[in-house]
């Protein structure tokens, strides 16, 4: 959409009738209908918007993304953007001026990894839905939204967002794709519904996103119900009342008199091949009840090798420890997975006695395995790591953001340097500061 902009012209005589400081608010402060300005007038050069964009073929915009500015004004935002090596196509403003770029089809902008070759950007200025209730504001991002959808037959929906057509909000294409600062609404669902019923769109809320609740989500959502209401029944193949107790192995952890696991300490599960035995992966509950823990992961279809009780004891909850468990996407496959019982990482550091029964459990593991003691590469599946680490790699939780802790890395440090090995902190991780992390490593983003 090649759209015409006010000429630097008739910017610099609007300039010359006032030469207050407040020159640039004063600027934005007449919108004009249909009128794109050009960025350059909110302090970003042309030069700037060249070397942070890249060129791209017309014809493969085939979106639209939706972003907020959370709160900052304009100029704040595009400075924060542009510093941060991120910038959108369009900023509409508060008074229901637009800003932006002549012809947004032919430069790429980076603001959401996954999407950003063939989407168009589109960002308003405040936070939440505040825009809901300025009705210039709300105008302007409407007739712009479906001026652009026109131009380059952009459907008029959000439902499919994995074959890149529609128009979506960033919280949706974080969800999808990753690659972001933090899972924070951006963008707002509630505004994308009112833009699609201004411009004679279909909304689709969540639930009916397509293909939602199946696998290839970095951001997953159970589904508890079926297409009726009813109540969906989990069945299991192994495990507690299903297969025999297993003989345990492993001095650190509790068995019967016999060698057995404690039948009722055991999880209901469904077998998913064995591992390679070559890392662990440590998690919380947030759950601060063995029994209840059981539940939940028996609910969710979800399983871990190991279960730290909060006396200090720890379970097989597995039929074999070489069984995979479902517990960290993108590890499964190559590590032990280790519950802690606990609310908190401060409720984990203050249990010394569980401390103490997981450092033994990861020392024994180690050493009959060979793993490595320490948490600097997660992507080589050789060492000993937390979920959160897993996750900020690879996604595949219903929950994921900067502040993520499970089970914290404070606990994570003490435990590796208890049984001898070396604690990286996140930014020491290997490669941290690239993209290739479904949550960036980054102050700022779009």
């Amino acid at each position: 959409m090649k759209i015409a902009l006010v000429t630097p012209f008739l910017f610099l005589i609007f300039l010359l009738q006032c030469a207050s400081p407040a020159t640039q608010q004063e600027a934005s402060a007449q919108p004009q209908p249909g009128k794109i300005l050009p960025f350059f007038t909110l302090g970003v050069s042309k030069e700037s918007l060249e070397t942070i964009g890249k060129r791209r073929w017309s014809f493969r915009v085939k979106s639209i993304l939706l972003h907020h500015t959370n709160g900052l004004k304009a100029e704040e935002y595009l400075e924060k953007s542009k510093s941060s090596g991120w910038m959108v196509h369009f900023l509409v403003l508060e008074n229901g001026s637009v800003y932006g770029v002549e012809d947004p089809s032919k430069i790429l902008y980076r603001a959401a990894p996954g999407m950003d070759e063939t989407t168009i950007h589109v960002s308003w200025e405040g936070a939440n839905d505040a825009i809901l209730k300025n009705e210039s504001q709300l105008n302007a991002l409407s007739e712009l939204i479906g001026g652009l959808a026109k131009e380059y037959s952009i459907p008029l929906n959000n439902h499919d967002i994995a074959s890149g057509k529609g128009i979506f909000t960033h919280t949706q294409s974080k969800k999808k794709f990753g690659r972001f600062l933090d899972t924070g609404e951006c963008g707002s669902e509630k505004v994308l519904s009112a833009l699609l019923a201004k411009t004679q769109g279909k909304f689709f809320p969540e639930t009916e996103w397509k293909d939602r609740f199946i696998p290839g989500w970095v951001l997953r959502k159970e589904k508890f119900v079926d297409s009726s209401g009813k109540k969906i029944i989990q069945t299991y193949t192994h495990g507690r009342g299903i297969s025999p107790a297993p003989s345990i192995e492993l001095s650190s952890i509790e068995k019967t008199s016999d060698g057995k696991a404690p039948e009722e300490k055991r999880l209901r599960y469904n077998h998913r091949g064995t591992i390679r035995p070559e890392c662990i992966v440590l998690h919380y509950t947030a759950i601060p009840d063995y029994q209840r823990t059981l539940e939940v992961l028996e609910k969710r279809n979800l399983s871990a090798t190991f279960l730290a009780d909060q006396d200090g004891k720890i379970y097989q909850l597995l039929d074999s420890i070489l069984d995979t468990a479902a517990a960290a996407t993108g590890t499964n496959a190559n590590c032990f997975q280790v519950e802690i019982v606990g609310k908190d990482t401060d409720m984990l550091l203050s249990n010394r006695e569980q401390t103490k029964a997981v450092v033994r459990l990861v020392k024994e593991l180690s050493e009959k395995y060979k793993i490595p003691l320490n948490n600097e590469r997660v992507e080589s599946l050789r060492g000993v790591y937390s979920h959160t680490q897993a996750k900020k790699k690879w996604g595949g939780s219903i929950h994921l953001d900067g502040k993520d802790f499970d089970p914290g890395e404070p606990y994570m440090k003490e435990v590796i340097e208890q049984v001898g090995g070396t604690f990286y902190a996140e930014e020491n991780w290997f490669e941290r500061q690239s993209n290739d992390w479904i949550l960036l490593f980054t102050s700022f983003q779009p």
